[in-house]
């Protein structure tokens, strides 16, 4: 397809350039999507702060819905109009990690293009129909909620378990959201009370400002005095995973879902791990079978994640959206490319 898109690339750490390319074409198998609106990303936010180090210059951004406007000749079941996800990262299919059931752990994976840009082109495979009634800004927390049904996943709740929920940024919250569909109570721990107050309107059993009360404390008396069963840590600061675990209850499981920049060396007590059958886990990315999860939870309206946006911002701004996160302002910054007109 003849015609440029304009695309944002981080050229050096804290440096995005505007630029303008050719089209895309289209492989046999390809499909060509225009780009409603992309979600800006944590770790989208540590390369732009210098933090992971990948090459640049690069174009980033992987939380996104649009609208097809080509398909390959060999696609099959998709067609121009089509409203739909898209899953930016391309795994190989043919590693040990691939073909174990671990695709997300994806020794080969590729990264063709990113969403901070107006169109892009991405195998049949990586794209998921959304439904009509279904809006472009919620389907762009696609990506980011199969991470967190991946992490769910791993804690092996049960219903009337106490879940810890380290972190209520919008990750913390979807987690929040998903322990409580698989019949758990909820408590929610972080040091701003508007995020906490978020927490409690989006169905959070107990939360707690950790700056204020003793959380340990808390949760014993919420528990009688058991702790809790699971804990996630959204958050990626190491001490947060030593308190969440002297916060589990005998057989708790605990998932390092946030990553840790800089890497810092965990104290944990190993006779706390030892005689309380502790179980200590992460997880990483999603497997497909984890994003049509995820988009079910969304189009059924199980998981609200419409109310976690806090600023819409054209693609033109997408250097203010990341110097926003950075700074800790605002809440899930979103990026209006096409928009709702895709």
């Amino acid at each position: 397809m003849s015609g440029t898109l304009k695309s944002m690339w981080l050229v050096q750490p804290g440096q995005f350039e505007l630029r303008e390319l050719p089209r895309y074409d289209v492989g046999d198998d390809e499909v060509l999507v225009r780009i409603a609106f992309v979600g800006i990303c944590p770790w989208d936010v540590r390369v732009y702060a210098g933090k992971s180090k990948v090459p640049l210059p690069r174009l980033m951004g992987h939380e996104a819905s649009g609208r097809i406007v080509q398909v390959g000749k060999d696609v099959r079941g998709l067609e121009g109009g089509q409203r739909v996800a898209a899953d930016f990262i391309v795994k190989c299919g043919c590693c040990p990690n691939c073909r174990s059931g671990r695709p997300n752990r994806c020794q080969h994976p590729r990264f063709p293009n990113g969403a901070y840009q107006e169109f892009a082109v991405l195998p049949q495979r990586n794209i998921y129909p959304i439904h009509e009634s279904t809006s472009f800004r919620a389907a762009a927390f696609t990506e980011p909620l199969s991470c967190v049904v991946r992490g769910q996943k791993a804690l092996r709740l049960a219903p009337g378990q106490w879940e810890l929920v380290l972190g209520a940024g919008p990750i913390g919250l979807m987690h929040m959201q998903v322990a409580r569909l698989y019949g758990a109570r909820v408590i929610v721990a972080d040091l701003i009370d508007e995020r906490l107050d978020l927490a409690r309107r989006l169905g959070a059993d107990l939360v707690c400002n950790n700056a204020r009360a003793n959380l340990k404390e808390v949760i014993l008396q919420a528990t009688d005095g058991r702790g809790a069963d699971a804990a996630v840590v959204a958050v990626g600061v190491s001490a947060l995973v030593v308190q969440a675990a002297e916060c589990l209850a005998d057989g708790g499981r605990l998932n390092i879902f946030a990553g840790i920049y800089p890497a810092e060396p965990l104290g944990i007590d190993p006779n706390l791990v030892h005689y309380k059958e502790l179980v200590l886990t992460g997880s990483a990315d999603s497997a497909p079978e984890d994003y049509v999860q995820a988009l079910a939870h969304i189009e059924m309206g199980q998981v609200r994640v419409e109310e976690l946006i806090s600023h819409v911002l054209p693609l033109e701004q997408l250097p203010e959206g990341f110097e926003m996160v950075t700074g800790r302002q605002g809440f899930k910054i979103m990026v209006q490319v096409g928009g709702d007109s895709v």
